[in-house]
């Protein structure tokens, strides 16, 4: 595939983050007078941003993602913008203690109250990273709050936590894998909240549900029992996403066996995708079944970057020249799907390289950001490699 866009990095990254791409985007999706984010963004040259509902998910997505690039910018505008979703998570998200609404209308009214683990584990990441971000605290008994549905109503004796919205008689993977995210984000800034605790318990459930390949399906059983073998679907890129939430954890607590299981992970996604010792040549697909074929011919950008950010989790933990290439290639990978004139991105393509995207949502910054401020920051491009560190990122100020 020939790259849409340039595949080497600006000048200067960390100058035309903290110059162009943050400012834009904070302002892209808080328009003056809107309570909430701007969910889509049109890519149209005369489009614009079409205000609609709002998503607890997506609220707390971006106000984690504009929390960390404030730790990068320092910048009030970038403050501003993480400000602005929180105040809305906490006034209209929220319905009472620990527990959050899944959907809510423009106006703040709630639509759909049945806010979901995968809901609950983003309100936990915005709250642990704004308050890395600013050392301010008081979220944090919000936070504790919901703990105390997740250590009650919400454990499951069959590993992990249960779905505060029901689950029905199937069971999703990755929302746990996301509150595995947010335990260890507020284990950095509220160490004696039983917070890693609680992420070692995820720990657990991921070591049983990865098979002796390096796969984990997306659903399961009731009991966490592995479905019939033409109903199990996989996604490549949530493999790479476990690689680096694990190797974090690995990092942090000296866990062997998750660092075994990290890696296990990261090479069933590598070969899954198909991927050369080099490293890719396109963004990678994504959904696979059981026995590895693709179920869908296209190529979201989200996976690549997070084939990208474990790659340099690896390539920072060990001091091997292939890992430094597979790094550096999947990062060029991502680069040629951003349009640094106007930067936007390439959110998906589809088997014939055509660009499926009439609007762009913008929960994939929660990929994406993160994604450039820890290149931006690492021994490739950064002068201070210590800062939001790849395998460091959860801390606090």
């Amino acid at each position: 595939m020939t790259p849409l866009f340039a595949p080497a990095p600006p000048a200067d990254l960390s100058a035309w983050l903290k110059d162009r791409f943050i400012p834009r985007w904070v302002a892209r999706t808080c328009p003056p007078g809107l309570r909430g984010y701007v969910e889509e963004i049109p890519t149209t040259a005369h489009g614009q941003p079409r205000p609609s509902e709002h998503t607890t998910m997506v609220t707390g997505r971006l106000v984690y993602t504009f929390s960390m690039a404030y730790q990068f910018d320092g910048s009030p505008q970038t403050l501003r913008g993480a400000e602005h979703g929180l105040a809305f998570l906490l006034d209209s998200c929220r319905l009472s203690s620990g527990h959050f609404a899944h959907r809510v209308g423009r106006d703040g009214q709630v639509i759909d109250p049945r806010g979901d683990l995968y809901d609950t584990a983003f309100v936990l990441l915005a709250l642990g990273g704004y308050s890395a971000a600013t050392g301010r605290t008081a979220g944090l008994a919000v936070a504790q709050e919901i703990a105390a549905r997740l250590d009650s109503d919400w454990l499951d004796p069959l590993g992990g936590y249960r779905d505060p919205a029901g689950a029905g008689l199937l069971r999703l993977q990755y929302p746990q894998m996301h509150l595995f995210e947010a335990c260890q984000m507020l284990a950095a800034v509220d160490p004696g909240g039983g917070w890693l605790e609680r992420a070692e318990r995820i720990v657990d459930l991921a070591a049983r549900l990865v098979d002796g390949q390096g796969a984990i399906d997306e659903w399961y059983g009731p009991r966490w029992d592995a479905l019939a073998p033409e109903k199990r679907q996989r996604e490549i890129g949530h493999h790479f996403e476990w690689a680096w939430l694990l190797f974090v954890y690995a990092t942090k607590t000296g866990s062997k066996s998750a660092l075994q299981l990290a890696r296990r992970l990261f090479n069933f996604g590598r070969n899954a995708a198909g991927i050369a010792a080099t490293g890719p040549d396109q963004t990678i697909p994504n959904a696979i079944d059981a026995r590895g074929h693709l179920t869908s011919a296209s190529r979201p950008l989200w996976p690549t970057i997070e084939l990208a950010k474990a790659s340099l989790a690896l390539a920072t933990m060990d001091e091997n020249a292939d890992h430094d290439a597979l790094a550096l290639r999947s990062f060029g990978i991502v680069l040629s799907q951003m349009d640094r004139s106007s930067d936007l991105w390439v959110n998906e393509i589809d088997s014939n390289e055509l660009s499926l995207n009439s609007s762009l949502p913008a929960r994939s910054l929660y990929h994406i950001l993160p994604c450039l401020i820890f290149f931006s920051n690492s021994k490739y491009f950064g002068n201070h490699p210590e800062k939001a560190s790849i395998l460091q990122p959860f801390r606090g100020r």
